[in-house]
């Protein structure tokens, strides 16, 4: 028996999975988050003008609150701790 390919979806990139699981595991312990609480880690591109080529976003989203948003102008595997710690620094 052979397991079915869609051949539509987005190919894996090497490494991803295991730099997503790192990232959400370094958000956890950054904000020192419960572990009832999602992280979610995407990477998009966007092609408007002034925008970056890509960028990671990661959303903290609590029961009963709006949710808490990231953003880093890079890959998901080039986001560094002190990238993500400036990402969710309180703004003045």
């Amino acid at each position: 028996m052979s397991g079915f390919v869609n051949p539509l979806a987005r190919k894996q990139n090497p490494g991803y999975p295991q730099a997503v699981a790192a990232l959400k595991a370094e958000t956890r312990r950054l904000l020192r988050l419960p572990d009832d609480v999602t992280v979610s880690v995407t990477e998009l591109a966007c092609r408007d003008l002034g925008c970056p080529d890509i960028e990671t976003v990661i959303g903290i989203l609590v029961a009963g609150a709006g949710p808490r948003i990231g953003k880093v102008h890079k890959t998901i595997p080039e986001v560094t701790p002190a990238d993500l710690a400036a990402a969710f620094a309180p703004q003045p």
